[in-house]
């Protein structure tokens, strides 16, 4: 029995080898595991990020083909996937997880022979037991809460070649150091309206003795100078549990950079400057305090954002501002309050988004209420980069407002779309962006 778990090509980002596909390799290590005693049984993982056009010859035979669909921009090239591998390997069956199938179940339950929904760790095995028996069931689904992420063990990332895995781009500000990418958590504990990554509800933390044995493995295997955390909230709220995750850290001589949350207090930053910590990316997502309390982020005022962006300087700590533009109730003024936001408060670099209501998200759900009249259901055009890498970008933003909305009068794409391009060539020019 060959099972063969598929990686996308990415094709919504410039440069997919910047991050490592995380979650292909963390399940499939945790099959590795399982199925170590069978000796019918093999697994590969096929990494299609250099094909972004689907090839016969990228993708050998199986059994079984996995796929988990973190991003809705992959979801229609699985599906041809699936749809072309079937005319290949006709007896082949097709299974899949990930936060799209999650929220789009519907949809996706007559794409593939069988969908997990919730976790994928014990429905991935439990999928390969009932194939051995003959007993396939269209719908495999499990409690978040009954798998926590700590649960299992880190991704093994040998499965693909080692050049894959690190390189010296994520750390291109801070001496070009030998990286790689990991999550020591998943989930969020918010439910901010444009956003499908707190699924699962909360953050699942991985324990700071399993953070330090990834970090010693990442060293010792790859070399490692530099880590890139994914967790939505690298910095947990909760002081004990941050202190444990930045203790780990610091038992190794790496640095490391991140994304959290303007709740992180002085000590927590502290903590995390002396543990290694050169860069944090915060979502502070607008400079609008009525489109703040739009979104469901009204526990984020300017005042808190101001103060987190003066403890990290004070520290020496990067920061990185994310934000969106495209979302409910914006002005004409944007653009400049952005900018002027932006200067006022020092911030050293800047990621700018188009808005994509997601499947799952509550605009997406709501969106009469948020005053969308149209959204594009060609989710290869959900990727929210658009013009970060160039003025031909034309995968982003894709979705309509109506012209007058329960907030008010919304303003036209064409301006978003203006406003985005003028934003993006604002942080190039003012080295702002990476």
């Amino acid at each position: 029995m060959r099972v063969n778990f598929i990686v996308p090509s990415w094709h919504h980002l410039a440069n997919p080898f910047l991050h490592q596909p995380y979650w292909e390799l963390y399940h499939s290590t945790i099959l590795k595991k399982n199925f170590k005693d069978n000796k019918n049984f093999e697994l590969i993982v096929t990494d299609l990020r250099s094909k972004k056009d689907f090839q016969n010859d990228c993708i050998k035979d199986a059994d079984i083909f996995f796929y988990w669909i973190f991003k809705t921009a992959d979801a229609i090239e699985c599906y041809n996937h699936v749809k072309n591998l079937k005319k290949q390997f006709p007896k082949s069956l097709h299974v899949a997880g990930g936060t799209h199938v999650e929220t789009m179940h519907e949809e996706c339950v007559n794409k593939f022979d069988s969908i997990i929904l919730g976790p994928g760790e014990p429905s991935f095995t439990n999928f390969i037991k009932d194939f051995e028996k003959k007993e396939t069931k269209k719908i495999y689904k499990e409690s978040w809460r009954e798998h926590q992420f700590n649960d299992y063990s880190f991704a093994d990332r040998s499965f693909i070649d080692d050049s894959k895995i690190v390189n010296r781009d994520l750390f291109s500000q801070y001496g070009n150091l030998l990286s790689t990418m990991t999550y020591f958590s998943r989930g969020c504990m918010f439910n901010c309206a444009f956003c499908t990554l707190n699924i699962p509800r909360g953050l699942q933390i991985r324990s700071g003795k399993n953070i330090s044995l990834e970090i010693k493995y990442l060293k010792e295997k790859y070399k490692i100078e530099g880590l890139l955390l994914k967790d939505e909230v690298a910095i947990h709220p909760n002081k004990k549990v941050s202190k444990e995750i930045l203790d780990a850290i610091s038992e190794h001589d790496i640095v490391w950079r991140g994304q959290t949350t303007t709740h992180a207090t002085l000590d927590q930053l502290k903590h995390a400057k002396d543990s290694g910590c050169v860069e944090l990316a915060v979502g502070i997502e607008t400079v609008d305090n009525n489109v703040m309390k739009l979104i469901n982020k009204d526990w984020q005022s300017e005042k808190q954002i101001k103060t987190f962006l003066e403890n990290t300087k004070k520290l020496g700590i990067k920061t990185k501002g994310c934000l969106i533009f495209g979302l409910p109730g914006e002005k004409e003024d944007i653009l400049e309050k952005t900018i002027n936001f932006i200067k006022d408060n020092e911030i050293d670099f800047a990621n700018v988004s188009g808005l994509c209501p997601l499947p799952g998200s509550t605009i997406f759900e709501k969106a009469k209420e948020y005053g969308v009249k149209f959204v594009d259901k060609d989710w290869g055009k959900h990727g929210h980069l658009i013009y970060r890498f160039g003025d031909e970008d034309d995968i982003g933003l894709p979705f309509e407002y109506s012209k007058d909305t329960p907030w008010g009068k919304s303003l036209p794409r064409e301006t978003t779309l203006n406003n985005i391009k003028k934003m993006q060539e604002w942080l190039a020019s003012n080295n702002k962006s990476y």
